[in-house]
């Protein structure tokens, strides 16, 4: 399928979902949109680069709160065994 990245045109292969790949596409756009708008970036290059950091630090931020609630969990779990052992 055709997609569009920072004004250019790529050709993606694979065996995807085109809706799922429609919306990465859109996500990442509005993302460089966004950057472009805040910082005023030139260079394309530039602007890539600083759409990459921003997404992978989301990323990097969804999974850090993904491993506290999961820590959580398994400290409430391990407390509630406490509590069934001790009865």
């Amino acid at each position: 399928m055709r997609i569009r990245l920072f004004g250019r045109d790529y050709t993606v292969k694979g065996h995807g979902n085109r809706k799922y790949v429609e919306k990465l596409t859109e996500f990442i756009n509005e993302k460089a949109e966004e950057i472009e708008r805040r910082a005023r970036v030139v260079s394309t290059l530039d602007l890539v680069i600083l759409t990459l950091l921003n997404v992978s630090d989301e990323l990097f931020q969804c999974r850090s709160g993904q491993d506290a609630q999961v820590e959580g969990t398994e400290e409430e779990a391990a407390e509630l065994l406490k509590e069934i052992d001790g009865k």
